[in-house]
């Protein structure tokens, strides 16, 4: 380990800036490096998080990822136009708390009854 510069602080890497973010919001997201069946790579993710919560918690986003492959699951929710070029959903089986460093660049935007299907979804993975 290199020895700690005068003064006993080491000196930080700058960060890049994190961006403001609000429910409902789809961004494209580094989601490297995944573990066994999470999403992975640079796709799409629906921010599912509450507006209180992410003035909250700013360096942190509550997302569900993205995929254009229509697998039939009930619990896939089609995520209309949303301002991504081809038909996506919500994969709401893998809801993942990302640091928003992560985030590089808003795609668009659900509308509430489709933000409020996918938290439905949510709630019944998480209630008994």
């Amino acid at each position: 380990m290199p020895p700690k510069p005068p003064g006993g602080s080491r000196r930080s890497c700058p960060t890049r800036v994190v961006p403001e973010l609000g429910p409902g919001e789809v961004w494209w997201a580094e989601l490297d490096p995944g573990r066994g069946r999470e999403q992975s790579g640079r796709r799409p993710v629906l921010v599912i998080a509450s507006a209180e919560y992410l003035r909250a918690v700013t360096t942190l986003a509550i997302v569900v990822p993205v995929t254009t492959v229509d697998r039939g699951w009930p619990n896939h929710i089609n995520l209309g136009d949303c301002g991504l070029p081809r038909p996506s959903w919500a994969m709401t089986e893998q809801p993942r708390t990302l640091s928003r460093e992560r985030l590089v660049g808003q795609a668009g935007r659900v509308d509430r009854e489709t933000l409020a299907e996918v938290r439905s979804w949510l709630r019944d993975f998480l209630e008994d």
